[in-house]
């Protein structure tokens, strides 16, 4: 009986040692940070002539402002988009469902090019309109069933 058990023991043992776990690092550095020197680089931005559309059902409200973020990245994937220019939300809430709906225009990146002498003439006209782009990360917690 003992070695039936001690068999049992030592196969679990070999099942759970079948893992295979990934692991690595990598060194990064920001671009606009210290020790960086680099020419400026410019695109143009296509944006979409009509207005793109996505909704989603939320069950959690804690998780509005990340479903703000999965909302956006799911319709930017779907139509193979860089940013969504402008997004607009609304959301319904009901029986501690919400739907939440996101309107706004696709925009794509061409024409990636080394900062021109006749570029520097748009800088210097709108300065304000040059600013950050917001970057988000989104994680939902999906319950499987």
């Amino acid at each position: 009986m003992k070695s039936k058990l001690l068999l049992i023991v030592l196969s679990s043992f070999a099942i759970v040692s079948c893992k295979t776990i990934k692991s690595g690092t990598s060194k990064s550095i920001d671009i606009s940070g210290v020790g960086v020197i680099h020419k400026p680089v410019i695109a143009d931005l296509e944006i979409a002539p009509q207005k793109s559309t996505k909704t989603m059902v939320i069950k959690n409200m804690e998780l509005l402002s990340n479903a703000k973020n999965e909302i956006i990245r799911i319709l930017l994937n779907e139509n193979n988009a860089d940013l969504l220019v402008e997004p607009k939300f609304d959301s319904t809430t009901k029986n501690g469902k919400t739907e939440l709906t996101v309107t706004g225009w696709l925009a794509y990146y061409k024409n990636f090019r080394t900062i021109e002498e006749k570029d520097l003439k748009l800088i210097e006209i709108r300065p304000a309109v040059i600013r950050q782009v917001e970057t988000n990360q989104s994680s939902i917690l999906e319950n499987k069933k």
